[in-house]
């Protein structure tokens, strides 16, 4: 599929030409006492069919009347109308620039490899958190204290989380992004967070630790992880989340 249609139809679909139409200026210079001169635009349509060497060639046109043009607007209109696409209920927002989704909060491991430490695998209580993907690959994380229905009213928190800045920018390194951001590449963004290594932090502000709400490094990071890992804690303490002063709306469209 060319990149002309990557952002209006699904990846799987396969295109194929049917017919071009190709607009026409008329121009007309006038003679004589007058000397009236404009111009007009016709239409024509033309059939797709193979050449000998197997690749497809305009064929011979037909003019087409205004009855004609409107005909088959009003077709492309209806077949669009007509289908319909259902969305997984963790989408929040989605255009065709972006997608906005959120994953649940739940164990799953966590795998880091900070600077001068020994690379490591902890089984974890993740939040929840609101992801966003852009037709830009660009990837961002917020998190979520409540199993509730997020509205526009819902408070987000910075994502406790290495290699995502202050805005909620997921750092995301050599790691492999999908090439759509569709409700079908809802998995393969997620791996790019669940499946990566988490190497450093990227600002103070991304969790509380004890009394520090602003001061946080990627040794006291990787601490906290590893507390939770070590207690086999089952459910992320929210009281370790940062409030992250962006609404829900101003948070997905800057990262739409």
């Amino acid at each position: 599929m060319t990149e002309f249609f990557a952002h209006c139809v699904e990846p799987s679909a396969r295109i194929s030409p049917m017919t071009a139409i190709l607009v026409h200026e008329l121009k007309h210079i006038g003679t004589g006492a007058s000397g009236v001169s404009g111009s007009r635009l016709i239409s024509s349509a033309h059939e797709f069919f193979e050449g000998d060497d197997g690749k497809l060639v305009v064929g011979a046109g037909k003019l087409m009347g205004r009855d004609d043009l409107e005909n088959l607007l009003r077709e492309i209109l209806n077949r669009s109308l007509r289908k319909a696409t259902l969305l997984p209920t963790a989408v929040v927002s989605i255009s065709s620039t972006h997608i906005a989704w959120t994953t649940p909060a739940a164990v799953r491991p966590m795998i880091f490899k900070p600077v001068g430490l020994k690379p490591q695998t902890l089984t974890v209580p993740w939040p929840r958190l609101l992801m966003v993907a852009n037709s830009n690959s660009h990837f961002s994380v917020a998190a979520l204290a409540s199993n509730r229905r997020i509205t526009a009213h819902t408070k987000l928190y910075h994502a406790p989380l290495m290699n995502v800045n202050q805005v909620g920018r997921v750092c995301t390194g050599s790691a492999p992004l999908p090439d759509y951001c569709d409700a079908e590449q809802l998995t393969a963004w997620e791996a790019v967070m669940f499946e990566s290594a988490f190497t450093h932090v990227n600002h103070p502000h991304s969790l509380k630790v004890g009394h520090q709400a602003d001061a946080v490094e990627t040794k006291d990071c990787f601490k906290f992880w590893a507390d939770l890992a070590t207690q086999n804690t089952v459910r992320f303490p929210n009281s370790a989340l940062n409030p992250l002063k962006m609404s829900v709306t101003d948070f997905i469209s800057r990262h739409a």
